[in-house]
């Protein structure tokens, strides 16, 4: 197993390397996946320009939070009193507000046996940052695993008081293609939440069917251009799926192609995905198609509501990123 450390443009990088071919580079900012890479071929999606990489609303590779996904409008209830949090998109607020999880630096330290390497990012969000209530203290650690091609992330935390919170990761997945039309998606599901086109709210569960169905692997651009899928904010996939079965030890999802499969396993109630349906202004790599470049497969829980971290309770949540050859 090989570890290198590296300082660019203020932010600090850690590379590990394993021995079958698996090289996963993490970053401090957002407590981030920056690339992935198997047999020297980069699998995800990230900014070219470094400059890009704070000021980017695609969040690429980072831990989003407090709350991933939407809020409708900027306050919420809690205990009697009323939060307001710093709205990001229109009156609503997207990954956590303004200032959220993904912007920001974290403590990080490095663990390493003779079977595994962890790559741990810590930090305290003071009560209020954002305005949501609690100090939370936060732990994101990666494993990287010597003799087999998997990724851990296990997401820790607790805070003061009762608070809200709802994370995941958002690394843009591409197993080498220009496109995400390429990769053939799973997800055991059988309810979906249907968005409004106009703000993404969701509206409600609805049951899968079409478009929406992919208990059986299927082809995404097979219906990626489908009128279904087209709305004002709306082109391509940019929906939640629950799984049918919340079990970290059950495959709920994966992705592949000729060259690569990438399983899925989790306790998270579900995951979004996102199709990447408009183009970036910040310039992409490695070299990919304007619109529909990758899918971003974030594991999380359902924003149909908030979630409640109860004051000193243990929030925790596992994702397993399995990836194997052809």
């Amino acid at each position: 197993m090989n570890i290198s450390t590296s300082i660019i443009n203020k932010r600090q990088f850690t590379k590990v390397t394993n021995e079958c071919g698996l090289e996963v580079t993490f970053c401090d900012e957002g407590a981030a996946i920056f690339e992935i890479k198997l047999n020297e071929e980069s699998l995800t999606r990230n900014v070219k320009n470094l400059l890009d990489y704070s000021n980017s609303d695609l969040y690429y590779g980072k831990t989003v939070g407090r709350t991933a996904n939407r809020i409708k409008g900027n306050k919420f209830s809690l205990n009697g009193e009323i939060y307001e949090l710093a709205a990001n998109e229109g009156n609503n607020v997207l990954h956590g507000g303004r200032h959220g999880l993904s912007y920001r630096k974290f403590d990080v330290k490095t663990n390493c046996d003779s079977n595994k390497v962890e790559v741990i990012y810590s930090t305290l969000v003071k009560d209020l940052e954002d305005g949501y209530p609690g100090n939370l203290n936060l732990e994101i650690k990666y494993i990287v695993f010597l003799f087999n091609n998997e990724i851990d992330i296990i997401f820790s935390a607790k805070s003061d008081k009762d608070t809200v919170l709802s994370l995941t990761n958002h690394t843009y997945f591409t197993l080498g293609e220009k496109t995400c039309k390429n990769l053939t998606l799973f997800i055991n599901s059988d309810r979906y939440l249907n968005p409004n086109g106009n703000d993404l709210i969701p509206l409600g569960i609805e049951k899968v069917t079409d478009v929406f169905d992919f208990r059986n692997p299927k082809l995404i651009g097979k219906d990626i251009e489908s009128e279904s899928l087209k709305a004002p904010k709306l082109n391509g996939y940019d929906h939640y799926f629950y799984f049918i079965n919340k079990d970290i030890n059950i495959k709920n999802a994966s992705l592949s192609n000729s060259k690569y499969v990438m399983d899925i396993y989790t306790d998270f109630e579900g995951m979004q995905i996102y199709t990447s349906g408009f183009s970036c202004s910040a310039v992409l790599a490695p070299e990919c198609d304007k619109i529909f470049d990758s899918i971003a497969a974030e594991p999380s829980d359902s924003h149909l509501k908030l979630h409640l971290l109860k004051k000193d309770h243990l929030y925790s949540r596992t994702i397993k990123y399995i990836f194997s050859n052809r």
